[in-house]
């Protein structure tokens, strides 16, 4: 599992070298990055949020997917703007 996380970690740090105007584009990380859906927001809402290092919580909604040792998540956000991501939680699936 540490290998795929450092991979998914490496991928992320990638786009944001190369985050320089607009929203993130998803679409350039090389694992798939998805939503949590609305009902998953609903019902999990105080388990998706953290506190980050500027005090703030925030939802921390998207994800991508580790495979192996159960179905892990790597939680982040980039609410922070252009070439900033924080990560939340990695960790199994949040329940």
């Amino acid at each position: 599992m540490l290998r795929q996380i450092v991979r998914k970690l490496f991928e992320l740090e990638n786009c944001c070298k190369t985050w320089r105007d607009g929203d993130f584009d998803f679409d350039l990380v090389a694992s798939k990055v998805t939503p949590e859906s609305d009902s998953r927001l609903q019902s999990l809402e105080d388990k998706l949020t953290f506190k980050c290092p500027d005090d703030v919580y925030r939802i921390f909604s998207l994800h991508l997917r580790m495979t192996g040792a159960g179905a892990w998540r790597l939680h982040f956000s980039t609410e922070l703007g252009l070439g900033k991501i924080i990560i939340g939680y990695i960790g199994p699936k949040i329940q």
